[in-house]
């Protein structure tokens, strides 16, 4: 019996394990599910509408058997809608029930299960008389309401404009809604069902958020309705909005004026006027356990209801020894709900410590006035301390020659606040390098290239002038030498020598060509290709060899000699070969 019982008791607790299990994996794993409702306060004639919302794609309904015991269900629609944000594609389930109350009372929309997700419940109340337009003489009124007929400025006013009607609508024009010196925020618009008089009829109401920014009246101006009547005939609870042919109205809300209050003088200067103001704060990391120069972030979020984040006011950094504070920028939103705007105003704090110790935040406070006991109020977050333990940035843990080579680097360099620029003297910096060696061993191989190309072009400049030098040398020699044997051969030719003039005109014609195969008078003529020469050198051999001397005309063989010599300077000078002396 005590072993049954065991492993009774066993297999219940296995049981009761796996359930748990299976419980928590669920809801692990499941989505999402929101629940929201357009109005929740209404008469018991009128209707309002219930979204369900679960963050997924799921193809499943929601079990509106409890619903039903308080409400009915007069129409349910529901869909899925799929978005692409960041790359990340998002998709979502959304059901829409028009629900009308059974009772007076506060009654209770019940929570929902959806996959494993579970709704908040949602109280209604339900007064027992719909309200109705203050002129039933129409089929289609107007009217206005504000939520209070004084205020402080900057509180929140909330003005509902309604239409009324009881025939079809094929069109509803709104004139925008504009206050002087007062900011205007739209916060929604619907629609639902009532009965006016009896009949059948619907209301279409849009609500605003008012924030007056000046004190004394406050006058809102009466805004205008053109509607479009459908003659057709059409479902009136189908649509409002259709084609078919209408007669237009032009209607108008009466002028509301409003009694707005300054300040109260025992209000701070930082006035929030408000439903409430909740500090939410949030560490990035355990404060139990910080370290010198490891940062830590502390997020301050102010949650106003009935302001504007642009109302809210930035906190003040505290200053505490040991610790630096950098502020980043701050984020605002405005959520519209059916009680008007929630402003948020979060404050991002990145705290870094500077030396080991315990450090205390001081307490963080802010007033705001309370519109509903009209009384001031303190939201406050308290004091927090910080431990901070030592670190790789501790200045105990850092390097002495590195914290003393900083700090006289700091002292050296640093210049005291509100002195004079002008009278600073100027400081020399002087910067040491060790020269690699490459930069030497290159510098020395440019030197040696520079010193060998330098002796290459001397010694070539040398040779070429010393080349030059001797051409001209041997040039004289020779202009030297030609002209003495060219004084000799005139010299003969004075004296009527004629041998001797023989033996000088070969000698000449030697040096002169520098040929000294040239022995014979026909050959200097062939070599001066010169008839007229050769015939002037037969004239002389004739002379020499029959004594007779007047056959021969000196002058013309001492001309011909002259124009050949003339010749070869000529050439020489131009540097072209020599021409004959007669063109043939």
């Amino acid at each position: 019996m005590m072993k049954e019982s065991d492993f009774s008791i066993k297999k219940c607790a296995r049981q009761l394990l796996g359930f748990v299990l299976m419980v928590t994996g669920l809801n692990v794993y499941a989505g999402t599910l929101t629940a929201s409702v357009d109005r929740d306060t209404l008469g018991l004639e009128e209707t309002f509408t219930l979204v369900l919302r679960y963050d997924e794609q799921i193809n499943a309904s929601p079990d509106y058997e409890l619903l039903q015991k308080d409400f009915d269900i007069l129409n349910t629609q529901s869909g899925t809608q799929m978005s692409i944000i960041n790359g990340n594609m998002e998709a979502s389930t959304e059901w829409k029930i028009a629900l009308a109350p059974k009772r007076i009372g506060t009654l209770l929309i019940p929570s929902f299960t959806i996959d494993g997700a579970i709704s908040d419940a949602i109280p209604i109340t339900v007064e027992g008389k719909s309200r109705t337009p203050k002129s039933s003489d129409s089929q289609v009124t107007v009217e206005i309401e504000t939520s209070k007929d004084s205020a402080y400025v900057q509180e929140q006013i909330i003005v509902t404009l309604r239409l009324y009607t009881t025939v079809g609508l094929s069109g509803i024009d709104l004139q925008p809604l504009k206050v002087k010196d007062a900011l205007v925020i739209q916060l929604d618009e619907k629609q639902y069902q009532t009965k006016i008089n009896g009949r059948p009829g619907a209301v279409v109401e849009t609500r605003y958020a008012l924030f007056p920014q000046q004190s004394g009246e406050l006058l809102i101006p009466a805004v205008l309705y053109q509607v479009s009547l459908d003659s057709g005939q059409r479902d009136l609870w189908d649509r409002f909005y259709g084609n078919s042919q209408s007669n237009l109205l032009r209607l108008r809300t009466e002028e509301q004026r409003l009694t707005i209050n300054p300040a109260p003088a025992t209000s701070n200067q930082n006035w929030l006027p408000a439903n409430k103001v909740d500090l939410i704060e949030h560490w990035s990391a355990s404060i139990d356990s910080l370290k010198v120069g490891e940062p830590i972030t502390r997020t301050i979020t102010i949650k106003a209801d009935g302001l504007t984040a642009g109302q809210i006011s930035p906190l003040q950094l505290p200053t505490v020894d040991g610790l630096t504070f950098y502020s980043d920028q701050a984020q605002t939103d405005d959520q519209k709900t059916t009680q008007g705007i929630i402003g948020s105003r979060i404050e991002t704090i990145a705290i870094v410590p500077t030396k080991a110790g315990r450090f205390t935040l001081p307490e963080t406070a802010v007033s705001w006035w309370d519109t509903n006991k009209q009384t001031l109020q303190t939201a406050t977050l308290p004091a927090v301390t910080l431990n901070v333990g030592s670190g790789a940035m501790s200045p105990d843990n850092m390097a002495p020659s590195t914290s003393a080579s900083a700090e006289e680097e700091e002292q050296s360099t640093s210049v005291p606040l509100n002195t004079d620029l002008n009278s600073i003297a100027p400081q020399e910096t002087t910067v040491s390098a060790r020269t690699p060696v490459w930069l030497y061993v290159s510098n020395l191989l440019t030197l040696l290239a520079t010193v060998f190309f330098a002796w290459r072009y001397w010694q070539a400049k040398r040779d070429l002038t010393q080349g030059h030098n001797k051409k001209h040398q041997q040039q004289v020699a020779e202009n030297e030498s030609e002209a003495a044997a060219w004084s000799q051969l005139k010299r003969a030719m004075a004296d009527k020598n004629l041998p001797q003039l023989r033996k000088a005109i070969v000698s000449w014609s030697q040096i002169y060509w520098g040929d000294a195969t040239l022995t014979g008078l026909q050959a200097i003529a062939q070599r001066a290709e010169s008839p007229a020469l050769a015939e002037a050198f037969q004239q002389l051999d004739t002379a020499i060899f029959s004594n007779a001397s007047n056959t021969m005309d000196s002058e013309n063989l001492l001309q011909l000699l002259a124009n050949l010599r003339r010749r070869k300077f000529k050439t020489t000078a131009s540097g072209e070969p020599l021409q004959p002396l007669y063109k043939s």
